[in-house]
C-alpha cells in the first residue's frame, strides 16, 4: 500500500488506517507518514519562506538562515506537534495491559493527519484565489481540525486496548488520497508563483537595496496592540530593533527619542521583540514621543536583526541607505545622506 493510499484511507476509513497503525509488523510506518505529509504541508504551503531562509543563510549567514527556517517551522508545526502529544498520552494511558509508547504514537500519527490535511487545503486555497483569511474563519478551520483529531484519537482508544476492526483500501481511498496529493502539487505551484513575481521581498538585505515590506501593531496603554503601522512612502525612516533587557538599546533610546525631536520629519520606528506591556512602560515612564511598534518575527528576520540594538536607515526612495553591520551610527549624517 503506497504513501498517497494511507493517507486516502485515513481520510476514508479511518477506523482502518488505525487498525494498520497498530500492527506491530508495520511499527513506525504511520509516524513515516505523518512526517512525510508534514513535509508536504511545508513545501506546498511554507516554500517561499523556506527559499527566503537558505537564501539568507547562504549569502549573509549560516546561522541568521537556520534561525529563519526555525521560525517557519515553529510557526508551522506548533500546534500539530503539540497536539500530537497530547493524542499519544491519552492513547498510552487508556491502553491498559497493552500500554506501549511506540504504539501509542504510532495510532497518535494517523489521528494527527487531519491537522495536516485540513491546513494543505485551507492553505492551498487561500493561496490560489489570494484571500484574505478573516479571523473567525481561520479559528473555525482550526476547531474543526482538532474535532476531527479528537473523534480519531477517540477512534482509536479501543484498538489501543486490542479490539480488532475491518477495513482495507478502497477506490474511495485511493481517491482522496490522490485528491490530497493533487492539492498538495497545486499549493506548490503556487508557492512557485509567488516565488517568482516576488523575488524583491524574500532577497537578503543589501545596502542600496529596497527594504522590507512592514506592518507592525502599535503598542499603546498596557502593553495592548492596536493599528498596524507602515512604512510611509516618500519619507526617510529609521528603523530600529531592540528589547527591555538590552543595556546598549536602552542608553541609546534617550538619542533616538531626541534625534525625533529634532527631526519630525523623520519617521522613527522602534520595534520591540521582547515583552510589549514592558515596553509601553518603559516609554510612558521616560515620555518617549518615538513610535512603539511589536514586531511579529516575520520583520526582525526580514531585515536580518541577530544583534540589538539594530539600526537601518531608509531613504525616500523605499532603499536602504543604512544597514546594521555599517558600523556606529551618525543618524545626522546618514539622514542628511538622504534627503
Amino acid at each position: 500500500m503506497s504513501f498517497v493510499a494511507r493517507i486516502g484511507l485515513a481520510i476514508t476509513k479511518p477506523r482502518a488506517a488505525i487498525t494498520l497503525a497498530g500492527d506491530r509488523t508495520q511499527a513506525g510506518r504511520s509516524g513515516s507518514d505523518l512526517l512525510l505529509a508534514i513535509l508536504v504541508l511545508l513545501v506546498a504551503t511554507q516554500l517561499r519562506w523556506l527559499v527566503s531562509a537558505a537564501w539568507l543563510g547562504a549569502v549573509v549567514a549560516p546561522a541568521l538562515g537556520a534561525r529563519a527556517a526555525v521560525h517557519v517551522l515553529t510557526r508551522s508545526l506548533t500546534l500539530e506537534l503539540g497536539l500530537l502529544v497530547v493524542s499519544a498520552a491519552v492513547i498510552f494511558i487508556w491502553s491498559g495491559a497493552k500500554r506501549e509508547l511506540g504504539r501509542a504514537f504510532d495510532l497518535a500519527c494517523v489521528a494527527a493527519l487531519p491537522l495536516v490535511i485540513v491546513h494543505l487545503v485551507a492553505q492551498t486555497v487561500i493561496g490560489i484565489g489570494d484571500l484574505p483569511l478573516p479571523a473567525a474563519v481561520s479559528t473555525a478551520i482550526e476547531l474543526g481540525s482538532i474535532l476531527w483529531m479528537a473523534a480519531l484519537t477517540v477512534l482509536a482508544l479501543p484498538i489501543a486496548r486490542g479490539a480488532d476492526a475491518v477495513g482495507s483500501i478502497d477506490l474511495r481511498a485511493k481517491r482522496a488520497g490522490w485528491s490530497f496529493a493533487t492539492i498538495a502539487i497545486a499549493g506548490v505551484a503556487v508557492q512557485l508563483l509567488w516565488i517568482g513575481q516576488h523575488l524583491d521581498q524574500i532577497r537578503p538585505l543589501e545596502k542600496g537595496g529596497p527594504a522590507p515590506a512592514f506592518s507592525l501593531a502599535a503598542i499603546g496603554p498596557g502593553g495592548q496592540l492596536g493599528t498596524h503601522v507602515a512604512r510611509t512612502p516618500g519619507h526617510v525612516t529609521i528603523v530600529d530593533f531592540w528589547a527591555t533587557w538590552c543595556g546598549p538599546c536602552l542608553r541609546s533610546m534617550p538619542h533616538l527619542d531626541a534625534f525625533q525631536r529634532a527631526h519630525p520629519d523623520v519617521d522613527v520606528l522602534t520595534i520591540n521583540l521582547d515583552d510589549a506591556k514592558e515596553a509601553r512602560a518603559l516609554f510612558d515612564r521616560e515620555g518617549y514621543k518615538l513610535q512603539l511598534l511589536a514586531d511579529d518575527g516575520d520583520a526582525s528576520e526580514k531585515f536580518g536583526v541577530t544583534t540589538i540594538p539594530h539600526t537601518v536607515v531608509i531613504g525616500r526612495d523605499g532603499r536602504l541607505s543604512r544597514l546594521n553591520d555599517d558600523g556606529p551610527a551618525d543618524l545626522e549624517a546618514e539622514v542628511r545622506a538622504v534627503q
